[in-house]
């Protein structure tokens, strides 16, 4: 970045113009978390205090050694998945200077998350709000406060866990910030201490965090107990890694550990209250080809159509599980499964496998996740279902499937948005009355992340994966 990338007008405000390299590299940041919320926290964080670091080094190097990052990413990651801010550090760890964005039209209060100023480990000495606008690619900074006028003129909302600030208590010369330091006038304030917890009860206290969604893991605790897990860098980092993608390439590899620490199961386990597949065909020996629902299973070995292979595998997928042909059929669907390149095809002869060896490898690898989309949703649950299924060396399929579980129908107009690792809908689904199922096939390369994101309502929950 140089300094014709920024521009400074305005004798209050500092406004400054990032490129689409920075934001691009913000971009790549934020990839590393699960729901689109946080990711956009982790974007809009990245790229203010970026771009902030490199204006003030080039504008202030005369009255201050370095403005730099104080964590690295990980660390970062671990604080933005929970809370927004960035700290930065002036003049090698001397003062702790505190970025927070916000998008919002309405300047007249500045909103600072209990975190920064609470915790003595973390507290900031300045805080730096920024009005950003990602359409136009402008930021704002309109002004600095410090701890000392945070505590004296703020108020606090106990349901947020903020201190807001009006903002008629901000100073608008960010030179000052920099002549406190050359000069030494900073005044030292008195904060409390927090108890001290031992590791058993920290441990204690991520156990009650188990299976939360991550929006609600900040207000679960109060906040001294809280305020433990997330000053310790351990704690935090393990309950950023909790709500990472899910790796679904793991999932070939029989790793669940990711998986079953955000609350998937094995789909045997959801079994008994999904309708996984609801028909059967009879099978005979001898019977006609695809005619009146029967399959002649030697005669499978001598199909080479692709539009054959499939009925046929459609047939047999939903073979009952006790039934006398059980073995005959796990050879036909396993040969299908070797001669067939159609998506479809493969599909259903993994599903076949599955119900009858689901250790198979031939059987992709499923997994399940009951949703919770609150009250609006009355009794109804909803588990979203996920199989893995290799396609090539580089490609994995991936079929993604939405039940409402306990034999329930699907609410009508439920949405399900599919997008790809830039936020673009490549598949909308839409719940009709009546609907026992959402599904969609889908390929994707290894390595890539897709967002699965369902809309009720006001609710919406995402999840994020990683091909």
């Amino acid at each position: 970045m140089s300094l014709d990338l920024f521009t400074a007008f305005n004798s209050e405000d500092l406004w400054l113009k990032f490129s689409d390299k920075e934001y691009n590299l913000a971009m790549e940041k934020a990839k590393n978390f699960a729901s689109l919320a946080e990711q956009h926290q982790a974007l809009i964080n990245f790229l203010a205090s970026n771009c902030l670091i490199k204006w003030l080094n080039m504008t202030y190097g005369d009255l201050i050694s370095q403005v730099n990052f104080e964590f690295e990413d990980k660390d970062l990651f671990s604080i933005w998945q929970f809370v927004n801010g960035t700290p930065l550090i002036i003049n090698n760890l001397s003062r702790r200077l505190v970025v927070i964005p916000e998008e919002c039209e309405d300047l007249s209060e500045f909103n600072i998350p209990q975190e920064w100023l609470d915790i003595p480990q973390l507290r900031g000495d300045y805080f730096l709000p920024v009005q950003v606008n990602l359409e136009t690619g402008w930021l704002r900074f309109y002004g600095f406060t410090t701890y000392e006028y945070i505590k004296k003129y703020s108020y606090y909302n106990r349901y947020f866990a903020y201190y807001i600030l009006p903002e008629h208590f901000l100073d608008d010369d960010l030179n000052l910030i920099f002549l406190f330091e050359k000069y030494q006038l900073f005044n030292h304030v008195e904060y409390q201490a927090l108890p001290q917890f031992s590791s058993v009860e920290k441990r204690q206290f991520m156990e009650q965090l188990n299976n939360l969604e991550a929006s609600r893991v900040r207000h679960h605790l109060n906040f001294v107990q809280w305020a433990a897990l997330f000053a310790d860098k351990s704690c935090r980092l393990s309950l950023y890694k909790k709500y990472q993608p899910i790796s679904l390439g793991s999932w070939l590899e029989n790793n669940f550990y990711q998986a079953y620490s955000q609350g998937w199961q094995n789909l045997t386990d959801l079994m008994d209250s999904l309708n996984f597949i609801t028909s059967s065909p009879s099978v005979s020996n001898n019977g006609i080809v695809m005619r009146s629902g029967n399959v002649n299973l030697e005669y499978i070995y001598q199909i080479n159509d692709e539009k054959q292979l499939k009925v046929a595998a459609q047939r047999l997928s939903v073979l009952p599980t006790n039934s006398v042909h059980k073995n005959q059929v796990l050879q036909a669907l396993n040969y299908i499964m070797s001669r067939s390149h159609d998506d479809e095809t493969r599909w259903h002869a993994a599903e076949g496998i599955w119900r009858l060896e689901p250790n198979n490898p031939n059987a992709g690898l499923w997994c399940g996740k009951r949703l919770n989309l609150g009250v609006e949703m009355g009794d109804l649950s909803l588990a979203l279902v996920i199989g893995v299924l290799p396609k090539s060396d580089s490609q994995n399929s991936i079929f993604f499937r939405l039940y409402p579980t306990n034999n329930h129908l699907l609410p009508a107009n439920l949405k399900v948005q599919i997008m790809d690792e830039e936020t673009k809908v490549f598949k909308q689904l839409t719940s009709r009355e009546g609907d026992r199922i959402l599904q969609y096939k889908f390929w994707g390369n290894k390595g890539e992340f897709f967002w699965i994101q369902m809309n009720y309502h006001s609710t919406q929950l995402s999840e994020a994966f990683i091909i």
